[in-house]
């Protein structure tokens, strides 16, 4: 059996091995890690239902691609609790006073993470995308809100505590997926299938399987996240604004309300002292410009909306 092989083989495992009888949530994003997930559920023959959470910063050309070739996946709008109204970056941006940034990243929160809350979920988070999801992610990602079931869970060899202090399984061992059997359905449980699979792992299983996937990837394009993301690197950012200006466009709008909004609420002294405009909210966010007092700059924001 070949490397690549052993590699799909131990995934579909580890699918079949965690399975929910209702069925698996997958956190369907249209990237080429999700559609190899999905690919893989199809293969166990493990009951699932794909959602698409609706962000409103997608890449059109991703959107479309969802829609023309997974036509079974289901889109999810995120909305506020209070009200109802559908959550944008356009309107979370005004509520939360300021830019999303690689501190506050309060976007992933409200736009995506919500999804599959009181499922067994699946995702494509891999260790090879960086070295925070080495240390945090594991084979499961068992966020435990009971101290005790923590402490037994950890005593076990085969967990660790992550820093945002939940509990991952660290290999496959039999006892410890009996362990979050036992306690999955009263936490939220991810089931990270292919955590060990490298870049080359993905592209070839998408090539010897015939997988469509976007084209963007073509393209040059590597991440297919949210247009703007500040995890992003400054390049980046700027190649996917020039490609799509209208969404810069469209932060800047967002900046604008934002700052009505801060001076509805008594910052205008502050604000005006720094000289904020939308055009200078976006330099600071692009990194382009420091701001006077930019250490101080949206001190306290950021609670929830």
């Amino acid at each position: 059996m070949s490397e690549m092989s052993e590699k799909v083989f131990k995934s579909l495992e580890r699918l079949k091995t965690f399975e929910p009888e209702e069925g698996y949530y997958l956190a369907f994003s249209g990237g080429k890690d999700s559609v190899v997930c999905k690919a893989l559920l199809d293969m166990a023959q493990c009951k699932y239902d794909a959602t698409y959470r609706v962000t409103s910063v997608d890449p059109p050309e991703l959107v479309h691609f969802i829609q023309r070739e997974h036509p079974d996946v289901k889109r999810e709008v995120p909305r506020y609790e209070d009200t109802g109204k559908p959550i944008t970056m356009w309107n979370l941006i005004p509520k939360k006073l300021m830019p999303p940034t690689r501190i506050a990243r309060y976007c992933c929160q409200f736009l995506k993470e919500d999804g599959g809350d009181g499922r067994m979920t699946v995702t494509g988070v891999r260790w090879a995308e960086s070295r925070n999801r080495q240390i945090n992610q594991g084979v499961v990602t068992f966020m435990a809100r009971n101290k005790q079931i923590t402490k037994d869970l950890t005593e076990n060899k085969d967990f660790s505590l992550t820093m945002r202090g939940g509990v991952v399984l660290t290999n496959d061992n039999a006892e410890s997926r009996r362990m979050v059997e036992q306690c999955y359905k009263r936490h939220k449980t991810t089931v990270n299938p292919i955590i060990d699979w490298t870049d080359r792992d993905v592209w070839d299983f998408i090539r010897a399987e015939g997988i469509p996937y976007c084209s963007l990837y073509d393209e040059g394009f590597t991440r297919l996240g949210c247009i703007g993301c500040p995890m992003a690197r400054q390049h980046g950012r700027e190649r996917e604004f020039a490609r799509w200006p209208k969404y810069k466009t469209a932060y800047l709008m967002a900046f604008g309300r934002m700052l009505e909004e801060r001076k509805r609420k008594g910052k205008l002294q502050q604000d005006s002292k720094m000289g904020l405009t939308p055009q200078s909210v976006y330099n600071w966010w692009m990194e382009y410009d420091i701001l006077p007092g930019q250490i101080n700059l949206f001190e306290g924001e950021g609670d929830d909306p």
